[in-house]
Order: structure tokens, then sequence, then C-alpha cells
């Protein structure tokens, strides 16, 4: 496998987690929207983490 090869294997590979985003954007949404969620009640305290 030549270099040029190799990186076009790369460059390809980095693009498929951006399509898959692109096609299930309404999914993403609602994903970061509950990472925020889960954000502001650890702030606020209302979940505590597991010693």
């Amino acid at each position: 496998m030549t270099r040029e090869e190799r990186l076009a294997k790369e460059r390809q590979a980095e693009r498929l987690p951006q399509q898959h985003i692109k096609n299930y954007l309404a999914k993403y949404e609602q994903k970061d929207k509950e990472k925020k969620n889960y954000g502001k009640k650890k702030d606020k305290g209302n979940i505590k983490t597991v010693d």
C-alpha cells in the first residue's frame, strides 16, 4: 500500500463520523440537549457521583 493510498483511506475514515452526524442530525441534537441538561443537574447538585 502506497503512502497516498493510506492517506486516502485515513481521510475516508475521518469523513464517516461526520456523514453519520449529518444523516442523523435530529438524534445528534437530542443527545447534545441531554448532555447539557445532565451538566446543569450536576452543577446544581441533583446528581451525585458514586464514590
